[in-house]
């Protein structure tokens, strides 16, 4: 379930009040650990829809359930959260825990509200914004993940200026997407990647001279480029079965890019691939409903790796918006990749050229 409306979200059910039950909750870390697939530490991520609907006891009973049944599993906590809900009880629950904290912010009030609207197609910056304050009050750090819209593009200057001027040091960008329940983009015209671009230019050039405003963009990029196993892996979280385990709050298990865990395919059907009380991994990978799956997977990432000279940065996509986009997982090239991957490594490393003369 989701408190707002926003008109780009992937969402198909934020309608639905479903609540996951602790027992769930429980059980699906314990599945991880008992198959060999908790990294350490384990990363759970509360997301989809808007996760503080439900209240600070909720998630307290919920840290203790699973706790208990995976006590040799470490565990790291992370929200998405649209703000509006945080309060003091919030605050201690993220300061007792250390929930990692992403808060969903557009940018300046008028960019923010004319995508991120209440239900009654009211405005949410505001709200956001008083939640942003009661993190700030309580010492609990977060960073920003920014929607970026055609009118975003026109806008680099404003976006920057509205971080800097309220000290959000940390700040990620998602592309507006074709996936899930949203089957339209503004940034689906013809000369978007030019204007990505420049935008994307004029964001790290100003994040530079500020000497404090991080990208998460340039850190990814700079940290693969850094990376001793660079060009020598295959694939990505997306794609690599099992990386990204997604449990529904029914208790449905699926894998790859989490927004195919709401998506029903015209050939495969429902992505679930089990039940977290029982299943077992190694019926999963034997069955044919994932066996076809992960052929469809492995043709796109094949395709992608003939054919884009940024393979070995991206890794072959994210299936979900090859789905949504081409209608296969088997396609290559997608908007998202050539914005969010190409056109920012494009101007990444333009910029890091430029700098080598310099550097001697």
């Amino acid at each position: 379930y989701c408190n707002v409306a926003c008109d780009y979200c992937y969402l198909p059910d934020r309608d639905d009040r479903s609540r996951m039950p602790h027992a769930v909750a429980a059980e699906a870390v314990a599945w991880l650990d008992r198959h060999g697939l908790a990294a350490d530490p384990l990363s759970l991520v509360w997301h989809a829809g808007e996760p503080l609907t439900l209240p600070p006891a909720w998630y307290e009973e919920a840290f203790a359930a699973i706790a208990a049944a995976a006590p040799g599993v470490a565990l790291t906590h992370a929200m998405q959260t649209n703000a509006i809900g945080i309060d003091e009880r919030w605050c201690a629950l993220f300061l007792e825990h250390d929930v990692q904290i992403g808060v969903s912010l557009d940018g300046p009030t008028w960019l923010h509200d004319r995508h991120r609207r209440t239900r009654n197609g009211r405005g949410t910056h505001a709200a956001a914004m008083r939640g942003v304050a009661a993190l700030r009050r309580h010492g609990v750090p977060f960073h920003a993940i920014s929607v970026v819209t055609a009118e975003t593009l026109d806008a680099a200057d404003d976006f920057v200026d509205f971080f800097l001027a309220h000290e959000i040091d940390s700040v990620g960008l998602n592309s507006e997407e074709v996936e899930g329940a949203n089957t339209a983009s503004s940034l689906a015209g013809g000369d978007v990647r030019a204007r990505y671009r420049r935008f994307l230019d004029r964001v790290l050039e100003r994040a530079e001279a500020s000497g404090r405003l991080s990208l998460r963009e340039a850190d990814v990029l700079v940290g693969q480029l850094l990376d001793e196993g660079f060009g020598r892996t295959a694939g990505n979280d997306q794609n690599t079965p099992f990386a990204i385990v997604t449990v529904t709050a029914a208790g449905e298990l699926s894998t790859y890019s989490p927004e195919l865990a709401g998506t029903a395919h015209p050939v495969h059907g429902s992505f679930s691939l089990g039940h977290v009380s029982e299943a077992t991994l190694e019926d999963i990978l034997a069955s044919p409903h994932f066996q076809a799956i992960q052929g469809e997977i492995a043709a796109g990432i094949a395709a992608c790796a003939e054919a884009c000279p940024y393979f070995r940065l991206c890794g072959g996509g994210a299936p979900a918006n090859k789905l949504a986009e081409h209608g296969s997982m088997a396609a290559a090239e997608t908007m998202h990749c050539r914005l969010v991957n190409q056109a920012t490594v494009d101007v990444l490393l333009t910029r890091l050229e430029r700098r080598l003369p310099q550097a001697g």
